[in-house]
């Protein structure tokens, strides 16, 4: 099949109303009905201005996570346009791609 994986890339201690970013943005996917997803937690990054992004031993709230979904074109746009509209403030990637389910879960789809 033919579509995108939009990877939604933040640091654990972003928060949107409460919630860390990358919460909100299951939170807006499940809404969708979108329910499958991979969460990564990395060991650094660095944001816009250069800042950087790190977990340390003593403090794991700036560690940098990311969200990643795989989705048909459609389902897509619809979750960018979502996050958009609750007014996130996130950094994404879209690419397109081909994927296949192989298996006794092949009646899942993404």
């Amino acid at each position: 099949m033919k579509g995108c994986e939009i990877t939604f890339m933040a640091p654990r201690s972003r928060r949107h109303q409460g919630a860390s970013v990358l919460d909100a943005v299951l939170r807006i996917a499940k809404a969708h009905g979108i329910t499958r997803h991979t969460r990564r937690t990395n060991t650094e990054s660095v944001g816009i201005g250069g800042r950087s992004h790190s977990a340390h031993f003593f403090e794991l709230a700036d560690e940098p996570e990311e969200l990643s979904f795989i989705l048909a074109n459609g389902q897509a746009d619809e979750l960018m346009r979502a996050v958009k509209a609750e007014g996130l403030c996130v950094f994404c990637t879209r690419h397109e791609i081909e994927f296949f389910q192989f298996g006794a879960d092949a009646s899942e789809t993404p």
